[in-house]
């Protein structure tokens, strides 16, 4: 892992990034800056399967806390240069340090606690070029590899290193070419190393792919003669692939090019939009194959140990309980996921490829990390979950924001620990893992905070480490702070090289280049000299420590929490969403997409397409078949759903049904003129009838034709359905009901139900009892039905209630004014509560109204508002209005209540879109505590259009768009306490 403190005068050199497979995730996932710097500048940048174990410190820091005590620390080098990169490798108790100083390798022996053990030792001229190398034990001392690059040519050379870090021999060259080499393993066993590297080719169908090429490095009695073999082909034109040393020599995790173009089966739809561009951005996408290599350099038949051409190139690959582990982002689905597979030596797959995680959206793989040869035998799994991506809080152990890295054990049987951690790190890089005893360490980036202190606005971004216990309980965490660094306030400039041994675990740590050199300091070679970056050594103890972690056990984070999440569709944005709750724990959503007349060109020639309506059942045991009803719906129609149960049966025992129907409505657009429909759906979402409720005429005679809108259902409790949408046939929009019994016939035709000199908007229904009560948005002005003040006041929109009854849909009273307010009151829900019900709505705060504050509460970018109506549809005490956290702009809330409500709040601060949960007990005066449960991945722009299926608050289902762009409707499992 790299660190770059506030001090950076960066100069880039090459670098590995995560690449076309994670790149298109960049903004929520590891960031575009991400880099591991291995060299000068001027190589190729190599395809990047390998995530940089790096991370960059912001340029910019407040100022540091003051007090706490500084880690052990002792400089052991000088760099020419803050981006050269030193290498390190521990072999027993000792560690050696490869480094490159005035044109020349040179090597120094560490102790276990990183203290020098003698001067640095010369091994010979290095190259002023070199992008990629490698450093590792080998039973006879050392193996190094590198890459040369000089003019046109690159080169691949070997050289072994006795455990004093001398070298046993001149370097040899392994291999010289014309061609661009972009990076090298080094995979001892017992009789030398095998050496691997790989050669970029010609891309084909957008893609890049690679060549991996080995060579043999075999050692005599004593080590002294190294005798690497010729080159000689491991795989050829695969997108992808990672190693691993084993007793058999090594296992190779390849990413297996497509057969006949297939590139992205789960998505179609979205592949059939994307233009040229976007297809060459696209993540590269394959199989999943593995090949095994002896000793002597005898490459075995490939193994397929996941045929489907869905897996990205983060494959990565460890060995654990003898058997290989295999791990990679996988697309097969419609949300990216990890998977895991396990393959026996020999090839045979013992663990078939499966998610690893319970689904929450889309995933990204970020590191695979071996157990320790001391260790309990368990690897460590690190993944990112998309949609709690960005400036996650991670609670009060965390000390403060930032993105969240999940983290969890697993077995040689691919199986995860219950025990889960989650750990903070910054926008710029990932965290440095390595395996602890039977623990695990990391260093990340992440606000520093202390324990006692008063909350920080702004605290410095610093390298931290983290020592995990084998139930991933936190044992130690501070920042990486030590004396050789006083100058940048303890934080060195670079960070990387993390390791541990029986229970020590240390770091590499660098000041910039032209830093002040540190007093006393063990540097190697005469003093530090000016230009000149000081190399330390940094400890991380466990130890008591007054700073707050930026870790901790997320399997023992109180609800709420979302549990689960997983994509109904892919396509087109959407424009609205619904569900309702069916019997035995299913639910089914219904959505509409979002369409602008003459913007799309996808229609066949003579047909007339325009949104998509669409439904699909979900229910613990899976999703159902996605069953697309129309693709002539309009999406200002919106659409709503509502479900009966099971039909009685007749005296006869004829007409029952063994299970509950549901109602679809939604508003089509045929030939320019939009009309009312109702649907019959049974349990799967297959269409059972279909009937055209309005038959309104829509033309006028030289003025623009009336449309239907923001359709509302709900099931009237005797075997119908109650019906209610916006018009504008009689001119201005009104709201308008009808009815309907099992067979879609109206039994009370269109009836209009509102008469108002503005138009109303987004009504909402609710059966109570025998009255059917209607919510909905009006702009009338303040002096209207219901409401007090001037007549002549401006018409802002507020929320107004009618009463029906039931069987006739006849007014019952005048219409209410649930609260006036100078802001615009839009969007309202009505969830049902006890003998009444509870109302929500957005108000946007208004420039005349002077902003939220000046309503009686909330946040200067709007807020939800709250009201409880008892039996008879009074308002019961004041509206309650509650803001977003920091005060973002509220834009829709979802609501059910039971015993108590529970809500979903959906705000946007900057320029995404935060999901947060709440619990509300009606009649409180205080507003609700939120708690965070997702950041989407699409824009703040769009409504997301939550809605819960049923009362208890547990399936939630809203909109947002993928990474790449693409609609989606997402299904969130919450729990709640």
């Amino acid at each position: 892992m790299l660190v770059r403190s506030a001090h950076s005068r960066v100069r880039r050199g090459a670098r590995r990034t995560l690449g076309a497979a994670l790149r298109c995730r960049a903004p929520a996932l590891l960031g575009a800056s991400l880099a591991l710097l291995l060299g000068c500048s001027g190589a190729a940048p190599p395809p990047a399967a390998r995530p940089a174990r790096v991370v960059k410190t912001p340029p910019a820091q407040p100022k540091a806390p003051e007090g706490p005590p500084l880690l052990p620390a002792q400089v052991i080098a000088e760099l020419e240069d803050e981006d050269t990169t030193p290498y390190l490798a521990r072999r027993g108790d000792e560690a050696l340090l490869l480094y490159a100083a005035g044109g020349r390798w040179r090597t120094r022996v560490l102790g276990a606690d990183g203290a020098p053990r003698g001067d640095a030792a010369d091994v010979g001229p290095a190259a002023a070029d070199v992008p990629v190398a490698a450093l590792r034990a080998a039973p006879q001392g050392y193996i190094a590899a590198w890459i040369e690059q000089a003019g046109g040519s690159r080169a691949v050379r070997v050289i072994a290193l006795d455990p004093a870090g001398k070298p046993m021999g001149p370097a040899s060259l392994v291999a010289q070419t014309a061609e661009e080499i972009t990076w090298l393993e080094v995979l001892p066993n017992a009789a030398g190393a095998l050496v691997l590297w790989e050669m970029p080719r010609e891309a084909q169908d957008n893609v890049d792919r690679v060549d991996v090429v080995m060579t043999v490095v075999a050692q005599g009695k004593g080590g002294a003669a190294i005798k690497p073999t010729a080159p000689a082909s491991v795989a050829r034109g695969v997108l992808g692939w990672n190693a691993v040393a084993t007793e058999r020599g090594a296992a190779v995790a390849l990413v297996l090019p497509p057969a006949g173009g297939d590139r992205k089966p789960a998505r179609k739809a979205a592949a059939e939009d994307a233009d040229a561009g976007d297809a060459a951005a696209a993540p590269k996408l394959g199989a999943v194959g593995l090949v095994e290599i002896d000793p002597a350099g005898k490459v075995s038949g490939p193994v397929t140990v996941s045929p489907e051409p869905t897996a990205h190139i983060d494959l990565e690959i460890v060995s654990v309980g003898g058997r290989y582990l295999l791990t990679w982002t996988d697309e097969r689905d419609i949300d990216s996921a990890v998977y895991l597979a396990a393959v026996e030596p020999g090839g045979k797959v013992v663990v078939a490829p499966r998610q690893a995680t319970p689904p929450s959206g889309e995933q990204a793989l970020v590191s695979l990390v071996a157990p320790s040869a001391e260790g309990g035998g368990r690897a460590l799994l690190a993944w990112e979950d998309l949609l709690r991506a960005r400036d996650v809080d991670g609670g009060a152990e965390s000390g403060g924001q930032g993105r969240l890295i999940h983290l969890a054990s697993v077995g040689p049987d691919g199986a995860l620990s219950a025990e889960r951690a989650g750990l903070v790190f910054s926008a710029s890089g990932p965290p440095d893992l390595a395996a602890d005893g039977d623990g695990f360490a990391a260093v990340t980036l992440a606000p520093a905070v202390l324990k006692a202190g008063g909350g920080e606005a702004a605290p410095p971004v610093w390298p931290t480490f983290v020592r995990f216990g084998p139930d991933l309980s936190v044992r130690a965490a501070e920042p990486v702070r030590a004396a050789p660094f006083a100058a940048t306030d303890g934080v060195p400039y670079l960070v990387r090289g993390l390791s541990c041994h029986k229970g020590a675990c240390a770091t590499l740590a660098s000041a910039a280049a032209g830093a002040p050199a540190p007093q006393g300091g063990a540097a190697a070679g005469a003093g530090a000299a000016i230009g000149r970056a000081p190399l330390a050594v940094v400890s991380l103890p466990v130890r008591e420590s007054p700073w707050r972690a930026p870790a901790f056990r997320e399997d023992r984070d109180p609800p709420p929490r979302a549990t689960a999440v997983r994509a109904l569709v892919e396509g087109d944005s959407i424009a609205k969403v619904a569900a309702a709750e069916l019997d035995g724990g299913a639910a089914m959503a219904a959505w509409v997409t979002y369409f602008v007349e003459g913007a799309s060109n996808r229609a066949p020639r003579g047909q007339d397409l325009s949104a998509t309506v669409a439904v699909r059942a979900a229910s613990p045991g899976g999703l159902g078949k996605l069953s697309v009803l129309s693709q002539k719906a309009s999406s200002i129609g919106g659409v709503a759903i509502a479900a009966a149960p099971p039909a009685p049966a007749d005296a006869k025992g004829k007409g029952g049904a063994a299970q509950g129907e549901s109602v679809l409505a939604w508003v089509a657009r045929e030939r320019g003129e939009t009309q009312v429909y109702v649907t019959k759906l049974d349990a799967a979402g297959a269409k059972v009838a279909q009937k055209k409720l309005t038959t309104a005429p829509r033309k006028k005679q030289g003025g623009v034709a009336s449309e239907a809108s923001d359709v509302a259902i709900a099931y009237d409790g005797a075997g119908g359905f109650i019906v209610a949408w916006v018009d504008t046939r009689d001119g201005n929009a009104e709201v308008y009901a009808a009815r309907v019994d099992r067979a879609l016939t109206r039994t009370v035709p269109d009836r209009r139900i509102t008469s108002a000199p503005l138009d109303a908007a987004e009504v909402q229904i609710a059966v109570r009892g025998q009255e059917v009560w209607l919510v909905w948005s009006d702009a009338r002005p303040a002096g209207g039905a219901g409401g007090a003040g001037d007549p002549g006041g401006e018409a802002s929109g507020d929320i107004f209630l009618a009463r029906l009854d039931a069987k006739t849909l006849q007014r019952i009273g005048d219409e209410t004014r649930l609260h006036a307010s100078p802001e615009h009151s839009r969007s309202p829900v009505l969830a049902p509560y006890e003998g009444g019900a509870v109302v929500a709505w957005v108000d946007e705060a208004g420039a005349a109204a002077g902003g939220a504050a000046a309503s009686g509460g909330g946040a200067a970018g709007g807020h939800a508002r709250f009201v409880r109506l008892d039996g008879g549809g009074a308002v019961q005490g004041p509206p309650l209005a509650v803001a977003a956290p920091d005060g973002a702009p509220v834009s829709s809330v979802a609501l059910a209540c039971d015993k108590v409500c529970r809500g979903v709040l959906a705000s946007a601060p900057g320029d995404s879109v935060a999901l947060s949960a709440f619990t509300l007990a009606p009649g409180e005066a205080a507003a609700p505590a939120m708690k965070l449960l997702a950041w989407l991945t699409g824009s703040a722009s769009q409504d997301v259009s939550p809605a819960f299926a049923g009362r208890s608050g547990a399936s939630l289902f809203f909109a947002d768009d993928a990474v790449g762009g693409a609609g989606r409707v997402r299904w969130m499992t919450i729990a709640w306490p």
